[in-house]
């Protein structure tokens, strides 16, 4: 298949690291156009790559490939670092946020000395993630075979924080690590930079997203309960 996306090259790497070094608005603006070509632009190529497969997995999900890619000028208001450039990047695959705000989302990320990409489930706050909880000792089965998807994909289980008493002493073994974490991540990492020079990378992209499916699907059905119960609430209304 013939894809946007041609890679991302490691002088481009190495260019923004010393923008980012500099932390200079003459050194950005004199090399502005080569950091859009060479990091920008081919960050939203990957949504442009993998756009239909975003659309297939969920009708709803946010595929526009300007708002979805981060920004290499950095917002410092209200922020400890007051470094005004990037060394990272990172992008988004989820449903617009106004109207589904903490939803779940694929990402796809790099540094200048590795990448990763995955699913991630977080919610602002930790009680609401009791829903998945929940489905998970609804739907152990359903849930179990999500996890094997993930892992069939190199998609290892993370959490930020877990629970430290147990929640659930009554529950099987093999669900503990699940029931016990406050948020949830399927994520693979890699320190081969050269991954991502070429479009090979899309391709690695389209396997995990499409076979970690049963995950997504098992996490917006979670979201959606949060919804229907008021736990979550579109920022639009409010």
């Amino acid at each position: 298949m013939e894809y946007n996306f041609k890679g991302i090259k490691g002088e481009d790497i190495e260019l923004l690291c010393i923008n980012r070094f500099n932390d200079s608005r003459e050194f950005y603006e004199e090399h502005k156009e080569q950091l859009k070509q060479g990091i920008t632009v081919p960050m939203r190529q990957i949504m442009l790559d993998l756009s239909d497969l975003m659309y297939d997995i969920d009708e709803q999900m946010f595929t526009d490939p300007v708002r979805s890619v981060s920004r290499i000028y950095r917002d410092t208001r209200g922020n400890r670092s007051k470094t005004k450039y990037r060394e990272n990047m990172w992008m988004f695959f989820r449903r617009y946020k106004k109207e589904y705000p903490q939803a779940p989302f694929y990402f796809f990320e790099f540094f200048p000395d590795r990448y990763g990409f995955g699913l991630v489930f977080w919610t602002w706050r930790v009680t609401h993630f009791h829903i998945v909880h929940e489905m998970i000792l609804e739907q152990p089965r359903r849930f179990l075979k999500a996890v094997k998807a993930c892992e069939d994909a190199g998609l290892e289980f993370d959490c930020r924080d877990v629970y430290k008493k147990d929640r659930y002493p009554d529950a099987p073994k093999e669900l503990k690590k699940y029931l016990q974490s406050k948020n949830m991540s399927f994520c693979y990492y890699s320190s081969d930079m050269l991954k991502i020079s070429t479009p090979a990378l899309i391709d690695d992209l389209r396997y995990a997203f499409d076979k970690a499916r049963p995950m997504y699907e098992f996490f917006i059905e979670a979201y959606q309960r949060m919804m229907d119960e008021g736990l979550i609430t579109p920022e639009m209304e409010m």
